[in-house]
């Protein structure tokens, strides 16, 4: 992927989540400040049907007041049905009948009004008189209510009505009639309230679809509700508690299926009758879809605004390194006849600075390097020529050795023949890595010329571990110290001297220590250049002890040690440490198949 288009991704995402989070945050509290007023405006309605509702029952109850303290009723009541003719009875009967008439038509309720005489007259308004006002039980239902409240109006439902014939009835209020002066018995007064009646007061709170509305008494029993539901019997929901211990408010439930539902609810002060509103809280959702949807179409816009703006940005921050890319490619090709135009100090620009001065570096060494191999190869020529004299040396000796071999001669040929191999050895083309071994055989041939020239002045001993001879060293290791050994120290030495090269293995390391008693040098004389420079100036191979650091470095690092002690007199050992190494490759191997 490239990175423009990582940009891209990258400022869309950050435009997208603070948008989503937002706007989910928005839709969340919209949301919730829809269904609180949705709960609090049905609240304030259950508030207002309840209010109704006490205004109702107080007319009931007043009404009873009313038709139990009538002179005409008190009269009635009071005398024995078999004290009076059937013409009386019929004149009493009209005149109750008119007096419960004019109570219910000026009122326009959908009630029933009952008076049941203990003396046998029954008075109502309805069409029928139930059986169970026919017979007074005082220990029945309403009737035992009544007769415990000593006159006082009571309620109660008509479950015990409806289980055996429904006349529509929902609440009765009854109230027991006694004689005002003599406080005599009398009977009962039962207004019967029919269910329409109170529908028709709370059924515009049933507002939501889906929803449930319960009327019920303090006990939980159900008065009356919306969908029908069985009146008289105990409401059977886990919310009824909440419900009969609180006495105004909302909150949320769940029913048996699990479904989310809100409970309104609301108690009446006058009869302790409460007003439950069951809601779907999926159905009042509904009314923020609205709100949902400006959320969705905003959070799409605002997507598709930062979609276009991420574009924008990420192309004109990447069109300059866009450009630098192209450029690279065209300097893989080997084009470098090219430049990065800066127009700013930014990260880009100095990046682009960086890439100008680099193809500029690139096009100076490949200069440098061009000449390098011009003097390389005029070198090379050079030392084709060079190599002439150093055979045509070696054949030389070769000739003087079969002269004295031809004479009997042998000191002279061991000599020549040792100094040949020395030349063979030093012009030898291949690696810089030789074996212990065949580097030893050089240091013999050497100190067999030494040995010569010295005669019994020197005595050399070389002792070399044979375990250590099939490991490689590096070429002219040893040479250059027995060289600076003998020339420095033991010739000028006055008197015989001795000169012992030993070489053994230590641990990972290959150990070679020469040591001579010549005249030696203090550690003054070393610091400074003094005897270094004399070392240098020495005959031999004309490796001088410092190149000999130098190229012991590059080959091991600090896988090597070179150390030189000397004493005035006394005569100078030098311990050379490198790296065990069993196989040797080209010239820039470095011991890489050491041990």
């Amino acid at each position: 992927m490239g990175f423009r288009n990582k940009l891209i991704i990258l400022f869309t995402l950050i435009s997208i989540v603070p948008l989503s989070v937002l706007g989910l945050l928005s839709y969340n509290h919209a949301s919730y400040t829809v269904q609180e007023k949705v709960y609090q405006t049905m609240l304030e309605s259950l508030s207002q049907i309840t209010y109704s509702m006490n205004y109702f029952i107080n007319d009931i109850e007043q009404l009873s007041m009313y038709i139990y303290s009538n002179e005409d009723v008190q009269q009635i009541l009071s005398v024995d049905s078999a004290d009076r003719s059937t013409s009386n009875r019929y004149q009493d009967e009209k005149r109750i009948s008119a007096i419960l008439e004019s109570f219910v038509g000026f009122k326009k309720w959908d009630i029933e009004i009952y008076i049941l005489g203990k003396n046998g007259d029954r008075f109502f308004t309805a069409d029928v008189l139930p059986k169970q006002y026919r017979n007074i039980n005082s220990n029945w239902g309403l009737f035992r209510k009544a007769r415990l409240a000593g006159g006082n109006a009571v309620w109660d439902t008509q479950y015990t009505l409806k289980k055996l014939y429904d006349f529509g009835t929902a609440l009765g209020n009854g109230r027991l009639l006694k004689n005002i002066d003599t406080g005599e018995f009398l009977g009962f007064l039962v207004i019967d309230i029919m269910e329409t009646d109170l529908v028709d007061k709370y059924a515009k709170a049933h507002l939501v679809e889906n929803g449930q509305i319960f009327l019920l008494d303090q006990f939980g029993n159900v008065i009356s509700s919306l969908p029908k539901h069985q009146i008289g019997t105990k409401l059977q929901a886990e919310f009824l508690l909440t419900v009969l211990q609180g006495s105004k408010g909302y909150f949320q439930s769940e029913n048996q299926q699990g479904e989310k539902q809100m409970i309104i609810y609301d108690t009446s002060e006058v009869s302790g009758f409460k007003l439950v509103s069951v809601v779907p809280v999926k159905e009042v959702i509904k009314e923020s879809s609205s709100i949902r949807t400006l959320t969705i179409g905003i959070l799409i816009v605002g997507i598709m605004t930062s979609f276009g703006f991420a574009y924008v940005v990420s192309n004109h921050i990447t069109h300059p390194l866009r450009k630098l890319r192209l450029l690279m490619g065209q300097a893989e090709k080997g084009d470098l006849d090219i430049s990065f135009p800066v127009k700013y100090k930014d990260e880009v620009g100095q990046l682009g600075q960086s890439f100008n001065r680099m193809i500029d570096r690139i096009q100076y060494l490949i200069k440098e390097n061009y000449e390098k191999i011009l003097q390389l190869r005029e070198a090379e020529l050079k030392a084709i020529q060079a190599q002439i004299n150093p055979h045509f040396l070696y054949n030389t000796l070769d000739s003087i050795n079969w002269m004295a071999r031809i004479h009997n001669i042998d000191e002279i040929s061991r000599t020549v023949i040792s100094l040949g191999e020395l030349f063979r050895y030093s012009i030898r083309k291949g690696n810089q890595f030789i074996t212990i071994s065949e580097d030893m055989t050089q240091i013999r041939h050497y100190l067999a010329i030494q040995k010569i020239r010295f005669r019994d002045k020197v005595t050399m001993e070389v002792e070399v571990d044979p375990n250590i001879l099939s490991f490689y060293t590096l070429k002219l290791l040893i040479q250059p110290v027995v060289e600076n050994a003998i020339v420095h120290g033991l010739e000028r030495k006055v008197g015989h001297g001795t000169l012992r090269i030993r070489g053994q293995a230590a641990g990972d390391k290959i150990v070679f220590v020469i040591q001579d008693d010549g005249i030696g040098f203090s550690a003054s004389q070393q610091e400074d250049h003094t005897i270094q420079t004399k070392m240098r100036a020495g005959g031999g191979t004309g490796i001088g002890l410092d190149n000999l650091k130098k190229r012991m470095e590059l080959q091991f690092g600090e896988e090597a040690s070179f150390n030189m002690t000397s004493e005035i007199g006394l005569g100078t050992t030098v311990t050379i440490k490198i790296p065990q190494i069993k196989h040797a490759g080209d010239e820039d191997v470095q011991g890489n198949d050491r041990r």
